[in-house]
């Protein structure tokens, strides 16, 4: 650790916490401990945290002492988490139409945290969490991060489909020695830029999510330019699912190895350990269960379905989730990096697919996820393209939508995208699921060609 980590964790983060009346620091130093528990230790808090997580969810959660009381059941009823199973299963639907029953009424909204779902399975998803939760969110966050070799203080470069216009936010990427390049626009011309700024910046690690990067590895390759940086030590992905193919696409590029992390409102952070071996949850953040349904039995790789219980956000709990996600589970026994955490082999659960514009643009799930997740008049939304010149953005809505609202949606869209495409904002009644169960978000006729 050079003097420049030691800093930036031992003195810059606590002060970070103290401005942001934030527990981060103290997260860390704990999860960084707890990692190397024994299994029966971590069962251990776990079930302590549950029971606590259960009694004020009763006491205080309109939604959840109202689900106990109907199925004639008290918090003391379930005291570990396979007592879980006495509890149904819930999904973002239930939560989205209880939303005022969902929230802690021993909570003031102003001391609560707002927080927002990508979208990724075509539902923005916004609710409330703690402070304290929050804080574990982000330690766990970091501390999957140093699974790949990164200290606090190193410098790296995060590619975003979000511009960066608050100033908070710029002066935490200055503290934390982070490059924020923002793209929404997938075109050769951007991809240059960020391959220079990549290069002039020399970070140790880059973020990303994976189509944006694979993109930028081609054209590295195709154009035999010289973006890499000296420095790389590893690459961090996540938002989307991270395939074989695309993945060894990166790691030839960039020489480096990929370090994948996914995570979805109401679970803890499932990150690749330091081998390789296997995804890890962080099983002090929240309790995963994997269960088996009709596209476990299809799939020869036998995906389980990810349901959650987060044991810190008291403001929204999240108990026995639908993530709507599936996970292949590895094996079961102690991984080689000696963590005692459940082994997970892959991350199935969220494809998309890309569009094409005539002139060359490409669009992927981010593009829409990223503007929509702040949209609160959208409850779903689906984008499909059938025609190389026509793209439709089904919209299922709210009732604070308006023609207003679908005017500044129409517009904005038909600028982005381009005068080459005819874009359409429709309202509708459902978005259809696909056979696993889930809404894809972007669809594109395989018929449009993704070549030039």
């Amino acid at each position: 650790m050079s003097i420049n980590n030691f800093i930036s964790e031992n003195l810059i983060l606590p002060l970070s916490d103290l401005a942001t009346d934030r527990r981060i620091y103290k997260y860390l130093k704990f999860l960084n401990k707890s990692q190397f528990w024994t299994r029966e230790q971590i069962d251990d808090y776990q079930n302590e945290k549950l029971r606590l997580l259960l009694h004020h969810a009763y006491t205080n959660v309109p939604f959840y002492n109202e689900l106990f009381k109907d199925l004639r059941l008290k918090p003391e009823d379930i005291q570990t988490k396979e007592d879980l199973l006495k509890l149904p299963i819930i999904t973002k639907d239930m939560l989205k139409l209880n939303k005022s029953k969902h929230l802690a009424t021993n909570y003031k909204k102003k001391d609560l945290v707002f927080s927002s779902s990508s979208g990724s399975t075509a539902e923005p998803f916004q609710f409330y969490t703690t402070r304290d939760s929050a804080s574990i969110s982000r330690a766990s966050a970091i501390r999957s991060w140093y699974w790949m070799g990164y200290q606090l203080g190193d410098k790296y470069v995060k590619v975003s489909m979000n511009s960066r216009n608050n100033l908070i936010k710029k002066i935490q990427d200055y503290v934390n020695n982070c490059i924020y390049l923002s793209s929404n626009q997938i075109v050769s011309s951007e991809f240059t830029r960020i391959g220079n700024e990549i290069q002039k910046g020399n970070p140790k690690f880059i973020r990303c999510y994976p189509i944006p990067l694979q993109f930028l590895a081609q054209m590295i390759k195709k154009e035999n330019q010289n973006y890499l940086a000296s420095d790389l030590v590893a690459i961090n992905t996540t938002g989307s699912t991270l395939h074989d193919d695309v993945r060894k696409e990166i790691e030839e590029v960039f020489r480096v190895k990929i370090f994948d992390a996914y995570s979805c409102e109401g679970g803890s952070v499932f990150a690749q350990c330091p081998t390789h071996e296997n995804y890890h949850p962080g099983e002090e953040s929240a309790i995963s269960e994997f269960i088996e349904d009709n596209v476990t039995l299809s799939d020869p790789e036998r995906p389980y379905r990810h349901i959650t219980t987060d044991l810190h956000n008291y403001a929204s709990p999240f108990i026995r989730y639908d993530t709507q996600d599936y996970i292949v589970l590895g094996e079961d026994k102690t991984c080689s990096c000696g963590r005692n955490y459940q082994n997970i082999k892959r991350i199935k659960g969220r494809d998309s697919d890309i569009l094409r514009t005539p002139s060359g643009k490409l669009l992927i799930v981010e593009n829409f996820v990223a503007y929509f997740q702040y949209v609160s008049e959208v409850d779903q939304i689906q984008v499909i393209q059938d025609k190389e010149n026509e793209i439709t953005i089904n919209l299922i809505v709210n009732r604070a939508f308006n023609s207003e609202v679908h005017h500044k949606l129409s517009t904005y869209w038909s600028n982005y995208i381009g005068s080459d495409v005819i874009v359409t904002v429709e309202v509708v009644e459902e978005i259809k699921l696909t056979p696993t169960g889930k809404r894809r978000t972007v669809i594109r006729n395989p018929n449009i060609s993704l070549n030039d």
